[in-house]
């Protein structure tokens, strides 16, 4: 066992009820977030994306009108 997990086993012994499921609770997310993590850094294309990204975000914006301002007015040559 390693130093850390044998840290852990005493602190949640010496715990009520309740803190250690709390404390195991959040090394379990702790766990699960680096879990995740590490499976996205693997998952690439061959071209460096992260692999099904194209997938996921194409057409996000197929239903959004494109709104785009009224071109400035000229500048005068008298402003230049």
């Amino acid at each position: 066992m390693s130093a850390i997990a044998l840290e852990i086993e005493q602190t949640l012994s010496s715990m009520d009820a309740q803190t250690a499921s709390q404390m195991e609770r959040a090394v379990r997310d702790v766990l699960t977030t680096f879990r995740k993590g590490k499976a996205k850094k693997s998952a690439m294309s061959a071209n460096g994306w992260p692999a099904g990204y194209f997938e996921a975000t194409a057409g996000a914006f197929a239903n959004e009108p494109f709104d785009f301002p009224d071109d400035p007015p000229p500048e005068s040559e008298s402003a230049l």
